[in-house]
């Protein structure tokens, strides 16, 4: 019985806090000003408790570092995702002009990134540093598809400048996004899966291992449904359902 929850324990973590990460920034979408503002904030108190955790933990191995550490990733994770969100005030036009622009937003990973670097620099307790930049890489990755279909679609301006492949048109660069992203994300799902059950699931090298494969298995079924016209299925679906439902229905014809 006891080895049975610990082998189920990673996967109902991984299910919980990962469907919390990916509810709350879309929560966030749709809130008011005053109460962006509010969760704004007790993210970020969350976030500054979260990296002092982190730092206390850096060398613990056991299970509940483990576990600690993806949480504490995860909750900074969430945190720079709402506030991607943020806009400025009407006093600070540039910089909320700035803050709109995605490099701007990529850009501000690296802050929080470069924090957890540092408090577990050189620890044994390093699986919050692998979930944030996987968490990381799964975000750029969802961002450049996203660039790349909509420069697909329209021919519009690219915003991300084709220095990284010189000597290719932008668009071939852009349309080897998405298989590049999917295959990396896949081979690391893979990867970490193997390891989990090479450790097993008793071990803490086989939660982190088990908890980072999740965690690359959701980005890359994420990215999958940023592509896919999943929206215009479910519309069809609709529209055929409802005109079903009001159709008339066959009367028998009788002879007279």
């Amino acid at each position: 019985m006891r080895h049975m929850l610990l082998s189920l324990a990673p996967l109902l973590y991984a299910v919980l806090v990962l469907s919390a990460a990916i509810v709350l920034p879309a929560i966030a979408d749709r809130l008011s000003s005053e109460a962006f503002s509010w969760l704004y904030g007790l993210a970020t108190v969350a976030v500054v408790g979260a990296l002092v955790v982190l730092a206390l933990i850096y060398n613990d191995r056991s299970l509940r570092g483990v576990y600690v550490a993806h949480l504490c990733a995860i909750i900074v994770w969430v945190w720079q995702e709402i506030g991607c969100r943020m806009y400025a005030g009407p006093g600070m036009r540039r910089l909320g002009f700035a803050r709109r622009s995605a490099l701007w937003q990529e850009i501000m990973w690296v802050f929080p990134a470069a924090g957890i670097v540092a408090l577990t620099w050189n620890g044994a307790n390093q699986w919050g540093v692998w979930a944030f930049f996987l968490a990381w890489w799964g975000h750029l990755s969802m961002r450049l598809t996203a660039y790349a279909a909509a420069h697909a679609r329209d021919g519009g301006p690219l915003l991300w400048p084709p220095w990284f492949a010189v000597g290719l048109p932008p668009a071939q660069v852009l349309s080897a996004i998405f298989p590049l992203s999917v295959t990396a994300l896949t081979a690391a799902c893979v990867w970490f899966a193997t390891d989990a059950l090479a450790y097993g699931l008793d071990t803490s090298a086989g939660v982190g291992a088990t908890l980072l494969a999740a965690q690359s298995a959701v980005a890359c079924v994420a990215l999958w449904l940023d592509v896919l016209p999943v929206n215009v299925w479910v519309w069809r679906l609709a529209q055929r359902w409802r005109g079903a439902s009001i159709s008339p229905i066959p009367q028998p014809v009788h002879d007279v």
